[in-house]
This record gives structure tokens, sequence and C-alpha cells, in this order.
């Protein structure tokens, strides 16, 4: 496994998501996108991993819409992890393996990011 590879990067975006959920913080887009404190993708990707994430039903709150230049993702201030992005990070075992991939140093940076907002 990368840091790279997808279901890392799905890893961290519902943890944080879930994280603020949990703490009652209004997520942010600038603490999750494809240039952040938590990964450095490119826009590209990280727009198709949001997209990925809002169609099979693990998050709500993002727009998208396609233009001319590619796709556009927009967050609302409704956007959260659903109850089945909870169970998906909980229980599927891709996501426990991006977990033991990631380490503590991973949840030491998101309780930061999270306690910050």
């Amino acid at each position: 496994m990368a840091k790279n590879d997808m279901d890392v990067i799905i890893y961290k975006i519902l943890r944080y998501l879930y994280e603020c959920m949990k703490e009652g913080k209004r997520p942010e887009l600038s603490e999750m996108c494809c240039d952040c404190q938590l990964f450095k993708i490119p826009e590209s990707y990280w727009n198709q991993i949001i997209l990925e994430l809002v169609e099979s039903g693990y998050v709500r709150g993002f727009l998208y819409r396609m233009t001319k230049d590619g796709l556009i993702i927009t967050m609302t201030d409704s956007a959260a992890i659903t109850m089945k992005g909870v169970h998906f990070l909980e229980e599927n075992s891709r996501m426990q393996k991006a977990k033991q991939f990631l380490g503590k140093s991973f949840e030491i940076v998101l309780e930061s990011i999270v306690t910050i907002l």
C-alpha cells in the first residue's frame, strides 16, 4: 500500500469527516482538498475520489458538475459522512488495512487538524 493509494485517501477523508461530526465541528474543504495536511494528490485524482464517495452514498454535501475544463466539485455547509460511510469506514477490510498502514502518526495529525478548527 502507498500513501497515495485510493484506499488510503478514502480512509483519510472519511475519518476526517467522521471526527468532525463527532466533535461537532464543521469540516473545512481546505483540510481535505487535494493539497492539504492529510495528503497531496493531483486535483483530478481528488475529484474522482470525491465523486466515488458521493455516488457510493458514503458522503453528502458535495456538489459536482462537468465543465469544458473538467470536473468541478464544491462542498456545502451540510458536508458530512453518512451512516453508510461510517459502516464502510469501520467494517471494510480495505479500510482496516489503510488504518494499519497509516498507524498512530495519522491519528495525531488528524486530532491536531480537527481540534484547531
